[in-house]
């Protein structure tokens, strides 16, 4: 059983360690494979380098070349879809995008309620712990409980263990009032961020949330950009995420989302636009412009059928998200990497993957000012420990394939963040299983009824 640092320290022995952004004098940042050991006090890297000798009191795990990664990074989640599976059909099968959100998903958030809320942000982030997430960018939405509903995901992920950057949904779709408590519940949770002292380590921050263009009203859109000027921070929002948004957007005589947005001063430096699926080569260069981050989520595109992202033409400033599905990273990046390649179409190669890759780590930095991504001193202490029948040896030329072939959650052996162990095998989920189906049964019987 993993020890956590916190104990008088913990000194990993012998670690096979894959740093993605290591210190370079000549300049040029490459990730870095070596094995060496690292010593965790506090929730930090305090030490890193060959043969440490242990001090009083320090717990000692010899790791025999065991693989180490920093923690995955989810740049867009939806932890209160996570009691979704199984969940009743609806009751005419959706013709398009508008009508999943209208028929699915928009009925599930109107169903939630607090206890449904804590809940699926307890079991969320714990599938996501135990595919080796430890960073969670979540887009919380439940229209029947607004206010405090972010407490109550930042709950569940601190029961969890896991850092977390929050936001709320703002959306017209409710009406004026329904609108105001969501604006409220956004300025709450970013100035309790702003205002608070949560460790050695920040594990929380907030962001400005917001659903998407097409579901928000010019006024909407200026209360947004007042609450990122207020707080200096940026806005979470879905961009073209397929044609619907644009296409609404011309119906109500508005510009194109990403002109829209742009003309309100939302894509800015911190704002996370996830999707950009509909977005043209203008859009493209635009967002790249104003220093925003845009996130591909692969899967969830595959999914609700709305298009295949111009992947191969996504900014620097990129990355990956799951939208609610699951908190596997791994397989997020594979799953985009083949669909990149099916039909022989502009194919996600080897440096768009490692762009989206490393860019979560590089959106978790400037949210949260920690080197997240690297496992050098003075790092947070938030890492994945690989088990050890790993079959294929991991070198500093083929880090990347291995990201995306070789590395599955079933090959953790512990998780460790803030250098405390938050999974390994054999933990027992922290909520009662019944409880939690309870509250999904529950949510169903509402859905029902809408």
């Amino acid at each position: 059983m993993t020890r956590d640092a916190n104990d008088q320290g913990l000194l990993l022995r012998n670690a096979r360690v894959l740093d993605y952004f290591p210190p370079d004098l000549a300049g040029a940042p490459a990730p870095r494979v070596e094995t060496v050991d690292l010593r965790l006090r506090g929730e930090r890297i305090v030490e890193r380098g060959p043969d440490l000798t242990a001090r009083p009191g320090e717990a000692e795990r010899d790791l025999d070349g065991r693989t180490v990664v920093p923690g995955n990074i989810d740049a867009h989640h939806h932890l209160y879809s996570s009691l979704a599976a199984g969940m009743p059909p609806p009751r005419v099968r959706p013709r398009n995008f508008q009508e999943i959100l209208t028929e699915i998903w928009w009925k599930l958030d109107r169903a939630l309620d607090a206890d449904a809320v804590r809940m699926s942000a307890l079991a969320g982030a714990w599938d996501a712990v135990r595919c080796g997430t430890t960073l969670v960018f979540d887009h919380h939405s439940s229209l029947t409980c607004v206010g405090g509903s972010l407490d109550l995901v930042e709950e569940g992920l601190a029961a969890v263990g896991l850092r977390g950057c929050l936001s709320y949904e703002v959306t017209d779709r409710g009406g004026p009032g329904t609108r105001d408590t969501t604006l409220a519940e956004n300025a709450r949770y970013l100035e309790k961020c702003r205002d608070r002292e949560d460790g050695e380590v920040p594990r929380f921050r907030a962001l400005a949330g917001a659903h998407a263009s097409f579901t928000l009203e010019d006024h909407t859109l200026r209360e947004l950009a007042d609450l990122c000027d207020r707080f200096e921070t940026g806005v979470h929002i879905h961009l073209a995420e397929g044609d619907t948004d644009r296409l609404i957007c011309q119906e109500r005589g508005w510009p194109d989302p990403l002109e829209r947005l742009d003309g309100f001063g939302l894509v800015r430096p911190r704002s996370v636009l996830a999707h950009g699926v509909d977005l043209t080569p203008l859009d493209l260069q635009t967002v790249e412009q104003r220093g925003a981050w845009l996130v591909h989520n692969g899967r969830s595109n595959m999914n609700n059928g709305v298009g295949r992202a111009p992947v191969d033409r996504f900014p620097e400033r990129s990355c990956l998200g799951t939208d609610g599905l699951d908190g596997n990273m791994w397989g997020e990046l594979r799953t985009s990497f083949y669909r990149g390649h099916e039909g022989g179409r502009g194919p996600l190669n080897h440096d768009t993957a490692r762009r989206l890759w490393l860019g979560g780590y590089r959106l978790a930095r400037e949210l949260f000012g920690e080197p997240f991504g690297t496992l050098d001193a003075g790092a947070p202490a938030d890492l994945v420990i690989l088990a050890a029948g790993q079959s294929t040896p991991l070198e500093p030329d083929n880090w990347l394939d291995l990201v995306l072939f070789g590395f599955h959650p079933w090959d953790i052996d512990a998780v460790l963040v803030g250098g405390r162990t938050v999974w390994e095998p054999g933990r027992a989920a922290p909520y009662d299983p019944a409880a939690c189906r309870e509250a999904a049964r529950r949510t169903w019987d509402v859905m029902r009824g809408l």
